[in-house]
Order: structure tokens, then sequence, then C-alpha cells
């Protein structure tokens, strides 16, 4: 009896089995007939390399868009570089042409002068001449001479020496630069932020 039970199972089991295999081969048959009747026969080809093409698409635009933004970041950082260098363009405009001229190195325990040197040949005056032909026209106006000496004698030597008086020039006004702040190049104090325009740092008349 249970020999029976156990053979029909059996034939079940197989029965259903062929029957499963029977279908899975009729789907694929079909599928293969309507590929060749619509002309798909390619379509999972092209759809696993569309899928590829995808993928590499996305690379590309993540890629891309990383790209934009260091281009962003780079763009906004030179914009800033202009903006800085705008303002200190306007600034240095600002201040017109003031020269510092320097004569002599710092040195520790050195005081330094501060000098108002113009040249009598050079100017607007009746006895003056816009231009000349040895001297720059810069000294139609009194320049700052920053010299570095022990004493104001000392440092008027040197500016007579660097400028002979022979030539048309001559010390306006010389003063003990405040303690730590003399004047730099584009009119601020040395590391200290001293403003060097004559307002700032009115210069006492040369005896």
């Amino acid at each position: 009896m249970w020999n029976d039970y156990g053979q029909a199972l059996f034939l079940a089991l197989a029965l259903a089995g062929l029957g499963f295999g029977i279908g899975k081969a009729a789907v694929l048959l079909g599928e293969r007939a309507i590929e060749r009747r619509l002309g798909t026969g390619n379509l999972r080809d092209i759809i696993a390399r569309r899928a590829k093409l995808e993928a590499r698409f996305e690379a590309r635009r993540t890629q891309r868009v990383a790209d934009l933004r260091k281009a962003e970041e780079e763009v906004s950082e030179a914009l800033r570089r202009r903006q800085a260098l705008e303002r200190r363009l306007r600034d240095l405009q600002h201040r017109g042409d003031d020269l510092l001229r320097l004569i002599g190195e710092e040195v520790a325990g050195t005081p330094c002068y501060i000098a108002q040197v113009a040249n009598k040949y050079i100017g607007s005056g009746a006895n003056q001449q816009a231009h000349h032909a040895f001297i720059d026209s810069g000294w139609a106006k009194p320049q700052t001479v920053e010299v570095w000496a022990r004493t104001m004698p000392v440092a008027r030597t040197e500016i007579e020496r660097r400028y002979p008086p022979a030539f048309g020039y001559v010390v306006l006004r010389i003063q003990e630069a405040p303690q730590g702040s003399p004047i730099t190049a584009g009119g601020a104090g040395a590391g200290h932020g001293g403003s060097g325009s004559d307002d700032a740092l009115p210069l006492a008349k040369a005896s």
C-alpha cells in the first residue's frame, strides 16, 4: 500500500516537473518567435548596452558637476582677488604720486629723520622751469626723504651729498621721526601702521 502511494507521489512530481519544463520551453519559444516577428532579436543586448551607457553618463555627469563646483569656487576666489586688487589700486590712486626716498639703512639704535627736499629750479614760479633736462619733473613739489643717521647734522649732510645744493636742491624741513614709526614706501609706518602723510607727521623747520 505505501509502495503504491510512493509511486503515485513520484509520478505526480515527475509530471509536474515535466509540465514546468514544457511551459518554460513554450515561453522561451514564444519570446523568440515574437522577437523574430517584430525584429527585436537583439533587444536584450541593446538594453544591456544602454544600461552601461547610462551608467557611464551618470558617472560623467557626477564628474562634470564636481568640475563645475570647483570652477565656481575658482571664479569666486578670482573675483575676491580682483576686488582686493581694485581696492588697493583705489587706495594707491587716492594717495597720489607721493614717493618716499630713502638714504642709508635701518640699523638698531640709529634714529630716523624725515625731511622735505625741493628743487628751486623746478616748479611753476617765475624763475622756475616746468621741465629740466637733468632733473625729474617730480621735484616740482617737495619730496619726502627718509634718512638713517646718528644725528640731525649728519642726516642733513647725507641729504646734501645725495641731493647737492649746487643742483638746486634745498632742505626745507627736517625732523626726527617718532621712535618705531619711520615712513615706509606707500606712506605707512614700518610694521606699526603709522601714517606717512604730512598731516599725520608734521615736520619741524630745519635750522
